[in-house]
């Protein structure tokens, strides 16, 4: 294993010289600047290879699946194409390890982004706002079909405390779009982006993600690249939208759907970890030889279904676990997300994405990278 660091490139408020200095041994970047379902063009690569300065471009995190592909639309077709250009223009510029998700309409989720906690600092919650959103804000025809009776009633009497402030942060954050999105909406075009996956189930949308890997996978094990799959965040489903790689079951289904090398994981602690029935430990070792690519996070989460994340060693992730099976293979590793501390509080930063936060966080992962290897 080695160390990776997440950056947006030039517009990233993290100049490259502080991702030198974090310690990083590789970057992971993409093409946030071109639309979706565009073909990135090899002198687009090459200027984000220039970009990083020497250090290498470990990971591509994304090339996003547009929409069109998730739901077996029309221009399906065609974009696919574009995806496999992609992928080709990548592995002519020596890059070779993609990462992507399968997530509708909403990549990464959560309710509130700057939770205090000691200290002054700041972390990420998922709570009962969402449930709040979906039956109040958006207003999700049937949607209170799909919560338990106890979470209805907790929902209500959590929206009727909220004060207009709290209603209008949930609003912004549900629809803005975090860090590694590619979308922001308004609440009519959020609708708009959600009603055509109201008619797929989630059989039909495992035929989809079928349907994707058999097209994309040989191209990408012709061309020597890895294709590394990210979980659901959160692992069940959000505002009635299907989430189907959420549980070791469907990481082993989707593995088995185009069973090759080039087929792989990238294996999300926080977001796996996030289900009390997911044993990230045991997945680690079931999948070791088709896991590429690691986001080493932790949280904390509450009977009820909320979570926080929670720092890199701390929480219900037993995170020296995970590791120990991966520790010997050369992939790459990053510390995803961070809290929000010291000079982070004075200075420009993605929700997630700090520079002092991540940098604690890297620094513990990489010790007990350290000490795991030591025991050998």
């Amino acid at each position: 294993m080695y160390s990776s660091w997440r950056w947006y490139g030039p517009n990233d408020p993290i100049h490259i010289d502080e991702v030198k200095a974090t310690g990083a041994k590789g970057v992971v970047t993409a093409l946030h600047h071109v639309p979706n379902g565009e073909v990135w063009s090899r002198a687009e690569i090459r200027q984000r290879i220039t970009e990083l300065d020497g250090l290498p471009w470990s990971v591509v995190e994304s090339v996003p699946v547009h929409e069109q592909i998730k739901q077996n639309g029309a221009s399906a077709q065609a974009l696919l194409e574009n995806y496999k250009a992609c992928i080709r223009h990548l592995a002519a510029e020596g890059v070779t390890t993609v990462c992507y998700n399968f997530m509708p309409v909403l990549d990464w989720t959560r309710t509130r982004l700057a939770v205090p906690v000691t200290g002054g600092t700041t972390v990420a919650l998922y709570g009962l706002d969402l449930a709040a959103f979906d039956l109040y804000i958006l207003q999700r025809e049937g949607a209170e079909k799909e919560y338990p009776a106890d979470l209805l009633a907790r929902a209500q009497v959590h929206w009727e405390s909220m004060s207009k402030a709290d209603k209008e942060e949930v609003t912004e954050t549900m629809l803005k779009g975090l860090p590694g999105s590619e979308e922001s909406f308004t609440i009519d075009t959020f609708k708009t982006a959600v009603a055509p996956y109201l008619g797929i189930s989630r059989m039909d949308f495992k035929d989809n993600l079928r349907r994707f890997l058999e097209a994309v996978v040989p191209v990408a094990e012709a061309e020597g690249v890895k294709l590394t799959i990210h979980p659901d965040d959160p692992p069940w489903p959000v505002v009635g939208l299907p989430r189907i790689v959420s549980h070791r079951d469907d990481l082993a289904e989707l593995l088995a759907m185009v069973d090759t090398n080039a087929n792989g994981l990238c294996l999300c602690t926080g977001s796996l970890g996030a289900r009390a029935d997911n044993d990230l430990p045991a997945m680690a070792r079931e999948f070791a030889d088709r896991i590429h690519f690691l986001h080493l996070r932790n949280v904390v989460k509450a009977p009820d279904g909320t979570f926080a994340e929670s720092g890199h060693l701390e929480g219900d992730v037993d995170m020296a676990a995970v590791m120990a099976p991966l520790v010997d293979k050369d992939i790459p590793f990053r510390p995803d997300h961070g809290f929000t501390l010291l000079d982070d509080r004075k200075r420009p930063t993605n929700p997630g994405y700090s520079l002092y936060g991540r940098m604690k966080g890297l620094a513990e992962l990489e010790g007990l990278r350290r000490g795991l290897l030591g025991r050998r």
